[in-house]
């Protein structure tokens, strides 16, 4: 067998999410998986780095398959291409060692959370719109104490089948561009919960905005009590790097 790595690209605008569902064939892994096989022949199975969520975008999202065929890289990704929506796009293909697995071989990954801010804001299907102004240095205070490794209990849904909730974020940090109409939130972390970005997120804006309290939530947070917080449309959020 070969094992292939694939880099990609992905409006997650109209579809429900990454993985593959019984009840829909609208997801990014069945999609591509149905035109791999028209492109090689047999059933694939698609193993991606992050499962992304419903309406979640990605850059730069990696996954692998293998196949019985040696297959051309470079003709793998035109084959492909010709085939997927334009919404997808495959940007690279590599053939790679038999032990890589695109989810357990990653050692962090980075998220992009797109923020348009002020009465002048940006319009965008990929940037949560504000019509309000910000307080940084709440965010700054609060983006300083999420950094590290913490238990991320507080800030997930109560309904959860995890039991480890720690995670190590190694980058929280934010840009603004476009005269500050537009702020980019990145972050990089080991691993995430299921919506822990856009719970983050949001709670950092509840923060800037004065709708949360930034002493009360590093009171709580390390108690593991649960964090009051606005968990933010998909639509802003991006995956934008593995590492490996």
């Amino acid at each position: 067998m070969h094992n292939y790595k694939l880099v990609i690209e992905y409006d997650g605008t109209d579809f429900f999410g990454w993985q593959r569902q019984k009840q829909t064939k609208k997801t990014v892994q069945e999609t591509i998986e149905r035109s791999l096989k028209k492109v090689t022949g047999e059933d694939i199975t698609l193993i991606a780095a992050g499962r992304t969520d419903t309406g979640v975008h990605a850059l730069n999202q990696t996954a692998n398959f293998k196949t019985s065929k040696k297959l051309d890289t470079k003709k793998l990704v035109y084959s492909l291409n010709s085939v997927l929506p334009d919404s997808i796009t495959v940007k690279k293909a590599v053939k790679v060692k038999d032990d890589f697995h695109a989810r357990y071989s990653a050692k962090k990954k980075e998220y992009i959370y797109q923020v348009s801010c002020g009465k002048k804001s940006v319009e965008g299907d990929y940037f949560y719109k504000l019509n309000y102004e910000l307080d940084f240095k709440a965010i700054d205070e609060l983006a300083e104490f999420f950094r590290g490794e913490h238990s991320f209990k507080p800030l997930c849904k109560n309904k959860t089948d995890k039991h480890d909730f720690r995670c190590n974020i190694t980058k929280l940090d934010y840009k603004r561009r476009n005269r500050n109409k537009e702020i980019i939130f990145r972050i990089e972390a080991n691993r995430f919960l299921h919506s822990m970005i856009r719970a983050l997120v949001g709670c950092l804006i509840d923060a800037g905005r004065g709708k949360a309290d930034v002493k009360t939530i590093k009171q709580k947070f390390p108690k593991g009590e649960k964090i009051k917080t606005t968990y933010l449309p998909a639509k802003g959020l991006i995956l934008n790097k593995i590492y490996y």
